[in-house]
């Protein structure tokens, strides 16, 4: 299975990139990257907005966050789409679950949005998780603590210091020598791998899929995948659907690697602004009658969920913590901060006066 996920902004390099403004849903005006051209100057390209997406947030970098509808078959599915140089993703434990002793999780790991820590970058989307541990669809582990021992064959998402995600099958190769992730979050097998459902998606034992709450296999669903650029890809809806049907939905948004996350009309819940939130605040992106409004992460939930950053402005800059240490079951803190002019930074401009 090929292994996606994204490498910190250090993509494409172009010469000679204009300037450029996207507009968000919103109706807010966004520069995007601006250069006095010459032969000698070198930027990165800004994330562009695509046909068929609509922007939620943007930043001197171009895109963070778009989103859309899609419908199969008369069901339709929310749709948002992190992109991948231009956010970091964090993952936090819930209230409930997966259980933890009191104190044992750092404040910026925790049941909600660690404002003082990422707050400071901006909040751009927050969405689910997976199964309750008591499922037994796969294990997790965050700033070096595990809560549920990583299960080989489950698909899994890492993530590392610097936000940056990987998705890819455990005990697989996964996640490399040179990836090092301080969170892992598995759930079940994979549903699509190298562009394609397979065949446990495809499968007529729905129940692989997890426990339904009536005697049917169809509920609300959701699902994450990554696709070819290394960019995130979050799918939901509330109509009653099967595995298929919400595999099918990824695959449409693009995914080219993904894995259920949690169902039944209860568990998904998806938001996203349209500018970065420094602080508690609205996310109008959301998924058609949910039963909870996001706004539940700014000051906690019972259940593990996600949350997406924005990168600095500047190509130059990101945002990092700690890693991880060789002390393993403590937790050790991922305070962020930014970092600017790294060696081998994606972004070294030359440019012409005038």
């Amino acid at each position: 299975m090929r292994l996606l996920g994204i490498v910190a902004a250090s993509a494409l390099v172009v010469a000679g990139v204009g300037a450029g403004v996207i507009v968000t849903h919103s109706g807010r005006a966004v520069a995007t990257t601006t250069t006095s051209t010459s032969s000698t100057t070198t930027t990165v390209p800004y994330e562009r907005p695509q046909a068929g997406w609509a922007v939620a947030s943007a930043s001197p970098r171009g895109v963070m966050v778009d989103y859309k509808m899609i419908d199969l078959a008369g069901v339709n599915f929310r749709v948002i789409r992190l992109h991948a140089r231009t956010t970091l993703l964090r993952w936090h434990i819930g209230t409930q679950d997966p259980p933890v002793r009191y104190g044992q999780i750092p404040a910026d790991a925790g049941p909600s949005i660690n404002w003082s820590n990422e707050g400071l970058a901006g909040v751009v989307a927050v969405f689910n998780g997976a199964f309750k541990v008591g499922a037994r669809a796969g294990g997790s582990m965050v700033d070096g603590v595990t809560l549920s021992p990583l299960s080989p064959g489950r698909m899994t998402l890492a993530i590392d210091a610097a936000g940056h995600w990987k998705m890819g099958v455990w005990a697989s190769g996964f996640p490399g020598v040179h990836f090092h992730a301080i969170a892992f979050r598995q759930n079940l097998m994979p549903m699509i791998a190298d562009g394609k459902l397979t065949s446990a998606a495809l499968s007529s034992n729905e129940l692989i899929w997890g426990d339904p709450l009536k005697p049917g296999p169809h509920e609300p669903r959701s699902a994450l995948g990554i696709d070819v650029h290394g960019n995130l890809i979050y799918v939901a809806t509330m109509t009653n659907v099967s595995p298929t049907a919400i595999a099918q939905a990824l695959l449409a948004a693009g995914a080219f690697e993904g894995m259920e996350l949690d169902i039944n009309p209860y568990w998904p819940i998806e938001g996203a602004p349209f500018a970065p939130l420094h602080a508690p605040g609205n996310y109008p992106v959301q998924i058609p009658y949910a039963e909870h409004n996001p706004n539940i992460y700014n000051t906690g939930w019972e259940r593990d969920f996600f949350v997406g950053l924005a990168e600095p402005g500047s190509w130059n800059c990101s945002w990092v913590s700690a890693g991880l240490g060789k002390l393993t079951g403590i937790a050790q803190p991922q305070a962020l901060h930014e970092v600017c002019n790294v060696k081998g930074s994606p972004l070294t401009t030359t440019t012409a006066a005038g």
